[in-house]
């Protein structure tokens, strides 16, 4: 768990417990919404768009009020968890 926190260090955030949660649910990316308030701050979850094999991320809702904003483009879900993290706050950028 020390390495996957290494590669995305906003898992040191999280408890041992909600990572564990993440990591094994990291193929299906609606469960793990549940803790990206914990992983992103102000964001409460993603607007997602099934596919036929994985979801991709269209923008993010915000945590206070009902502000959403849209990406400037879909962001594939797959891979890696800390992967498709990275590029979440990447594109936020």
């Amino acid at each position: 768990m020390e390495s996957k926190r290494m590669s995305f260090p906003r898992f040191f955030f999280v408890s041992t417990d909600d990572l564990l949660d993440i990591l094994s649910n990291g193929n299906n990316p609606s469960k793990v919404m549940k803790h990206m308030t914990k992983i992103i701050s102000a964001i409460d979850t993603l607007k997602l768009k099934e596919s036929n094999v994985r979801p991709y991320a269209l923008g993010m809702v915000a945590s206070v009020g009902v502000e959403y904003v849209q990406f400037t483009q879909e962001i594939a879900l797959m891979g890696k968890v800390e992967i498709y993290f990275q590029d979440i706050i990447d594109i936020m950028r």
